[in-house]
C-alpha cells in the first residue's frame, strides 16, 4: 500500500471524525462533569473499540456483520439503547456541584474515570456507523494486492484520527469550565447533552441503512 493511499484515507478519515457524533457528546459530559483527564479517558474508550472493529475488520467479521440485516440491526438496537440510557440519565440531572470534579476522594475520581472509559468503548462498539467504515469504507482503499495488514494500517489511522480529535473536544470543553462553573449553566448543558443523546439513539433505531 503506497504513502499516498495513507494520506488519501487519512485526508477522508479527518473529515469523518471532527464531524460531532455521540462520541463528541460523551466527551463534552466528561469534560464538564470530572474534567479534561477523564474526557481524554473517554476517548481513550473509543480508541479501543476502534482498534478491536480494526482487527475485526482484519478477521472479515465486519464484513460478515454488515452482510447479515439480523445482525447489523442487533447492533443498531443495541447502540441506540445504550445512547438513550445515558441520554435519560443526563435529562434526569437535579443537583450538581460544579466543584465535585476537583473536590472527590481518588478513588471516585478513579471509578468516574473507569466510567468514563466504558462509555466512549461501548457507545462506539456498538455504533454502526463505525460498523460501516471499517466494513466499507476502507476497503475502498484497498486492491486485489492488499493484505490484511494494509486493511489494519487504515484502520488503526482511522482510530488515532478519532482519538486526537476527541482530545481536541475535551481540551476545547475544558477551557470553557470558567463559564460552566455556573451549576445551573452545569445543569443546562448537561440535559441539553442528554437530550441531544436521546435524538442520536432515537435516530439509529428509526434509521434503516442500506448496506
Amino acid at each position: 500500500m503506497s504513502t499516498n493511499t495513507i494520506l488519501a484515507f487519512a485526508a477522508l478519515a479527518a473529515v469523518l471524525v471532527v464531524i460531532p457524533g455521540p462520541a463528541v457528546v460523551l466527551v463534552l459530559k466528561s469534560a464538564t462533569l470530572r474534567g479534561r483527564g477523564t474526557a481524554v479517558v473517554t476517548g481513550a474508550g473509543v480508541l479501543a473499540a476502534d482498534l478491536i472493529w480494526a482487527t475485526a475488520s482484519v478477521l472479515g467479521l465486519t464484513a460478515l456483520l454488515v452482510s447479515s440485516q439480523l445482525a447489523f440491526d442487533v447492533v443498531r438496537v443495541a447502540g441506540a439503547a445504550y445512547l438513550i440510557f445515558l441520554g435519560i440519565k443526563l435529562l434526569r440531572t437535579r443537583d450538581f456541584n460544579p466543584g465535585q470534579g476537583h473536590a472527590d476522594a481518588q478513588g471516585v475520581v478513579a471509578v468516574s474515570r473507569r466510567r468514563a472509559f466504558s462509555e466512549g468503548f461501548i457507545s462506539d462498539l456498538s455504533n454502526p456507523k463505525t460498523v460501516v467504515v471499517y466494513a466499507s469504507v476502507i476497503p475502498q482503499f484497498l486492491s486485489a494486492s492488499s493484505s490484511p495488514r494494509d486493511a489494519f494500517v487504515l484502520g488503526v489511522v482511522f482510530a488515532v484520527l478519532g482519538f486526537a480529535s476527541l482530545v481536541g473536544y475535551a481540551l476545547v470543553f475544558s477551557a470553557a469550565g470558567t463559564f460552566l462553573r455556573n451549576g445551573r449553566r452545569m445543569k443546562r448543558l448537561l440535559r441539553a447533552s442528554g437530550g441531544v443523546l436521546v435524538l442520536f439513539g432515537a435516530g439509529l433505531l428509526i434509521e434503516r441503512p442500506s448496506h
